[in-house]
This record gives C-alpha cells, sequence and structure tokens, in this order.
C-alpha cells in the first residue's frame, strides 16, 4: 500500500485463499448442507401440510352441509334443477380435493414436490369446473356454497405457501450444484466410454500394413519379366487396333477417289452392296463383299461406260488413273482382305491375353488396395467424429466444472477451487 493510500484511508483488498476439492469432497459437502438446509423445510413442509389437512377436514364438513341444505320447491323447476346438478358436480370435485390432501406425504424431498405438485394440479382441475357450477348452485344454496368456497380458497393459500417453501429449497443453489455433480461424473463416464481410438489405431496399422504388403506384391508383379511380356502382348493388340483403323481409312481414301462415277453407276443399277460403298458402310460391306468383287465388277463396268461416253464425268482425266489403277491393283479387295486377317489375329490375341493370370492378379492387387483405402477413410472419419465428441464432452465437462466451482463457492462462503484427476 502506498503512502498516498495510508493517508487518504484507501482498504487494503482482502486477499482469499482458493480452498482446494475434490469432486467427491464437493459431493460429501453438498451432501452435508443439503441435510443441514432440508431440516428447516422439513419442518416448515409438515407445518403447511397439517394446516392443509384442517383446511381440508373443515372443507369436508361444509360440503356436507351443503349436500344436507333444503331448498324450496317453490323455484322455477329448471333453477332446482340445475342448482341441484351443480351442487352434486361441485360435491363430488371437491371430495376428491380433500381425498388428495390427506394422502401421506414422507418426510423425504421427492415425495414432500410430488405431494405439492399433485395437489396443486389438482387444485387446478377443481377450480376451473367449480367456478361454473356454483354460478348455478348459488342460486338455491349461496350460504352454503359460500362457505365451502371459502375454505377451497384457503386451502388454494396453504398449498401456494407450501410451494415457496419448495421454491425456496431449489434456488439455495444445493439441487442445481448436486445435479452438475451428476452431469459431470455422467459425462466423465461417456468420455472414458469413447475412448475408443487406440482400438481405431490399431486397426489402421492392420489395414496400413495390410496395404503396403499388397503394394509391394503390385510393384513386384510390375517389375517382373511376366508383366513386360504381358505389355507386349497389350502392344501388339493396340498396333493390330491401329493397323485396323489405317485399313479403314485407306478403304474410305479409296472409295472418295471413285465416289462421283460409282454415285452416277449405281442410279443405273439396282444393287445394295454399291449404296454401302457410296456410304463407306464399311463392316455391312465386309459382310456382304469380304472380297470386294462386287466393287471390282461394277468399277470394270464403270471404266467401260465411261470410255463408251455413257458416263460423263468433268475431271476424267484424274478419275479414269485411279479406276484402271483400282482394277490393276485390286485395291478394295486387299484392303477388305487385310482387315479380316487383322481381324482374326485381333481375336487371336485378345484370346490370349485374356488367358493371362498376371492382368486378372494386377486387378485383384488394385481391387484390394482401392477397398482398403476406403476401409481406412471409413476408420478415420470414425476416429475424427470420436475425437470430435470428446473435446465437445471436454469442453462441457469444464463449463459445468466452472459452474460448479462458482456455485459451490457461494454455497459454502469462501472461493472453491475444483481439483480434478
Amino acid at each position: 500500500m502506498g503512502w498516498l493510500d495510508k493517508i487518504f484511508g484507501k482498504k487494503e483488498e482482502e486477499k482469499f485463499e482458493d480452498t482446494k476439492m475434490s469432486l467427491k469432497d464437493v459431493e460429501d459437502f453438498l451432501t452435508n448442507e443439503l441435510k443441514k438446509k432440508f431440516e428447516p423445510l422439513k419442518d416448515s413442509a409438515k407445518k403447511e401440510n397439517s394446516n392443509l389437512l384442517a383446511i381440508a377436514n373443515n372443507l369436508q364438513e361444509q360440503l356436507k352441509v351443503l349436500e344436507n341444505a333444503p331448498y324450496s320447491t317453490n323455484n322455477e323447476p329448471i333453477i332446482i334443477m340445475k342448482a341441484v346438478g351443480s351442487r352434486k358436480s361441485f360435491i363430488e370435485k371437491m371430495k376428491s380435493l380433500v381425498k388428495q390432501v390427506k394422502k401421506p406425504m414422507s418426510d423425504n424431498m421427492d415425495s414432500i414436490v410430488d405431494f405439492h405438485n399433485e395437489t396443486a394440479q389438482m387444485i387446478n382441475v377443481t377450480n376451473e369446473h367449480a367456478v361454473k357450477e356454483y354460478v348455478f348452485m348459488k342460486e338455491l344454496f349461496e350460504k352454503e356454497a359460500d362457505k365451502a368456497i371459502d375454505c377451497f380458497r384457503e386451502l388454494v393459500e396453504a398449498d401456494k405457501r407450501l410451494g415457496n417453501v419448495i421454491k425456496e429449497f431449489k434456488e439455495s443453489n444445493l439441487l442445481r450444484a448436486q445435479e452438475i455433480v451428476v452431469e459431470i461424473l455422467k459425462l466423465a463416464e461417456e468420455i472414458k466410454n469413447e475412448n475408443k481410438t487406440g482400438e481405431l489405431d490399431k486397426r489402421l496399422k492392420e489395414m496400413t500394413d495390410k496395404n503396403n504388403k499388397i503394394g509391394n506384391e503390385l510393384k513386384k508383379l510390375l517389375d517382373s519379366n511376366e508383366w513386360k511380356e504381358f505389355l507386349n502382348m497389350e502392344k501388339v493388340k493396340d498396333d493390330i487396333k491401329a493397323n485396323l483403323q489405317n485399313k479403314k481409312y485407306q478403304f474410305i481414301q479409296s472409295v472418295s477417289e471413285v465416289e462421283n462415277p460409282l454415285k452416277k453407276y449405281k442410279w443405273s443399277v439396282k444393287n445394295k452392296i454399291l449404296d454401302d460403298y457410296v456410304q463407306h458402310s464399311f463392316e455391312a460391306i465386309l459382310s456382304e463383299d469380304p472380297k470386294g468383287e462386287v466393287f471390282l465388277s461394277a468399277i470394270k463396268d464403270i471404266k467401260k461406260k465411261i470410255t463408251e461416253g455413257e458416263i460423263e464425268l468433268k475431271n476424267i482425266e484424274k478419275v479414269l488413273p485411279a479406276i484402271e489403277k483400282m482394277i490393276e491393283e485390286n485395291t478394295i479387295g486387299k484392303i477388305l482382305e487385310e482387315y479380316s486377317k487383322l481381324s482374326e489375329e485381333l481375336r487371336e490375341q485378345e484370346e490370349k491375353i485374356s488367358l493371362e493370370e498376371i492382368s486378372r492378379k494386377k486387378s485383384d492387387l488394385e481391387r484390394e488396395i482401392i477397398e482398403l483405402k476406403r476401409e481406412m477413410e471409413e476408420v478415420e472419419s470414425e476416429k475424427n467424429r470420436i475425437e470430435e465428441r470428446r473435446k465437445r464432452m471436454g469442453a462441457e465437462k469444464d463449463q459445468k466444472l466452472k459452474e460448479l466451482e462458482n456455485l459451490t463457492s457461494v454455497i459454502a462462503g469462501k472461493r472453491i477451487s475444483l481439483k480434478i484427476n
């Protein structure tokens, strides 16, 4: 403290020393405090319960008076009928309430709270109907009904006082503190039960080891001479496919050179195969004219008709030499024959490849790796989910511990610091 503070009388701040308590210490402390706090509550509750019983007995007597009260028959029949009917209903409901109030109430807190809640509920139900019935009943029994109503009102006030006793106890922080202790213990147990990441880590390691093993098998397979031979077989297959595509291109290119005279010629003859040639329907021609004989016959006839002037062409000087070369070398026939031969080679090569076990083995290994990766991702997701849940529960537990520290400090009248293992 500075010298100015001493002159002007500034008070030195009071220092509090934290009292460290374990969760078990807090439980024991709260249990003892509840016992001390509950004794006056129990006495007050018993007192109010006695008042309720006395009022209920008085109400029971007033109901007997009301039940036996005479009435004049000079009144209108409709008034008599309504008043007598309402009296009967009113008395039955009040008797049910009296029966509830006379139920035994034990000394423990749960019994006191249950008694009050059930009585309050019965009061609400009785009040809702009694007001309506009183309107008709008072025409003939106003004096007796008013006395019963007054007893009912006294009973309502007595139950409210019992409710206030319970409310005061509940607002003492003791019950809330005990609830938090239970919540903390429950969270701690849940966090302990959620500790499955060790098992998941074990599974992940096993799957990783298996994945590495399969990966090494796959690498060994891909480095083997057997696989290199298989790749050569695949290359041969791809080369055959490329040659087939090239033959198809040569066919289209060759037919295109004589397309104009072929179009004019096909109008003079009815032949579907020639239509397929004009349309470059390669697959149809392979089955219908596999040696190009129809085409060769037609192209010879076209040459004759051009020479004799039956087919006129603007670029005859280019087309005629192409036709002559096509006839001389049987271009289309050779292309079709070579294509068929290559197709057979491709079929044999694909059949040969299909018999190779190494390809299936590679596919099986790759499939295993993909499946393992999917399973590992699922385990990782499960592990992350558990970790996130544990973090959330841990944060919730810390928050409740802080709340418990504050409540316990208020109850104890000194600063409490929780020491949790």
